[in-house]
């Protein structure tokens, strides 16, 4: 049996009250493996971090646990593996910060009803506390040759987009574009959607997260998660929501995407959502740049101002998924997604009983 060596990157979400950070750190495994082997999740051995430093515990109790959860090639590395982890207690219960575990809860009892989800990621690229490609003393000209464009001027960050969207895809990455933003240095990838269990995607989503970081980190360009880093007449980054349940991917499925809609529409639903769509919401959903406002719900048909957007397509043929507008681009998509299968897919457990009844 030959051994091998791996540099694995045990990656995890930090204590941030507000907006939790990724941290990593490497641990050098010797693997007895051959060549063509298949690695396990169950090869990556527990580990540990000093939880005081992250905002997860105290000096006094510092110790914090890793379990890894999720694994793929580390693409930038040779002969390495991203490793992410679960945070738990020394006892191996989950700890408070353990948005992933919040998530499982959440989806335990609607497994029959497959909910689908997938992110629209957007994000600023800057340098020196500006947007790439923006002029040093002032604004580039105003949006609208921007999205989805091409040419010098026109774009700025290309080069860096396309080496994160080559590594999403040699680590396995549930990657399903990128394009240009609103904005200029604005950027956004799809990850997740059908084919791909709700936990995983988010999951994947994390994973790019850290991709495009430690990417950025090559070029001395940071990757910018803020909702609203630019004042003015300037759009901002949400990491739009697609979401559907089995029913709605059926036949007829449009009037159970109206149901949700209706549903997330609740006062109780709605203010539940602010909570947990990322911090600084009331700064991007303003009612201008293509956002409802914070204070409004409404939703409709290729309405991109709309709160919940239900692309033309699905209206044409009757099923699909929806597009939940509201998240921002720093919002946590295991919270997003936990929230998303309670209110809707609970909603649906109660129709069924009811009508047994």
């Amino acid at each position: 049996m030959a051994v091998r060596t791996f540099r694995c990157e045990y990656i995890w979400l930090d204590g941030g009250a507000k907006t939790q950070s990724l941290r990593s750190k490497t641990m050098v495994l010797h693997m007895n493996k051959e060549e063509n082997e298949a690695i396990n999740l169950s090869d990556f051995p527990v580990w540990g971090f000093d939880g005081s430093s992250t905002m997860q515990a105290t000096t006094v109790e510092s110790d914090c646990v890793l379990k890894p959860v999720f694994a793929c090639a580390d693409p930038n590395r040779g002969s390495a593996i991203l490793v992410l982890c679960e945070v738990l207690n020394t006892d191996f219960s989950p700890h408070s910060s353990n948005t992933r575990a919040k998530l499982i809860t959440a989806l335990r009892p609607y497994v029959e009803q497959e909910p689908v989800v997938g992110f629209e990621q957007e994000y600023f690229m800057t340098k020196n506390g500006k947007p790439l490609g923006w002029p040093e003393d002032n604004a580039p000209g105003e949006q609208g040759p921007y999205y989805c464009a091409v040419g010098d001027g026109n774009v700025a960050g290309r080069d860096l987009v396309e080496s994160h969207l080559g590594s999403c895809i040699t680590a396995g990455l549930s990657v399903t574009g990128v394009n240009a933003e609103v904005a200029l240095g604005q950027w956004e990838y799809q990850i997740g959607g059908p084919g791909v269990n709700a936990l995983v995607a988010c999951d994947h989503l994390w994973i790019a997260r850290y991709l495009i970081e430690r990417l950025g980190e090559k070029e001395g360009i940071s990757i910018e998660l803020d909702p609203k880093p630019v004042d003015g007449d300037w759009n901002g980054s949400g990491m739009h929501t697609n979401f559907s349940t089995k029913t709605m991917r059926s036949e007829n499925g449009l009037a159970a995407i109206n149901d949700a809609c209706e549903t997330l529409g609740l006062q109780s639903n709605v203010d539940e959502a602010l909570n947990v769509y990322g911090e600084g919401l009331e700064r991007r959903l303003t009612g201008e740049h293509e956002t409802c406002s914070i204070k409004d719900f409404r939703y409709g048909v290729s309405d991109r101002g709309a709160s919940i957007r239900i692309p033309w397509h699905v209206g044409k043929s009757g099923r699909g998924y929806m597009e939940d507008r509201r998240p921002n681009s720093n919002a946590d998509p295991y919270l997003v997604t936990a929230f998303l299968v309670s209110a809707i897919c609970q909603t649906v457990v109660v129709e069924k009983t009811d009508d047994k009844e």
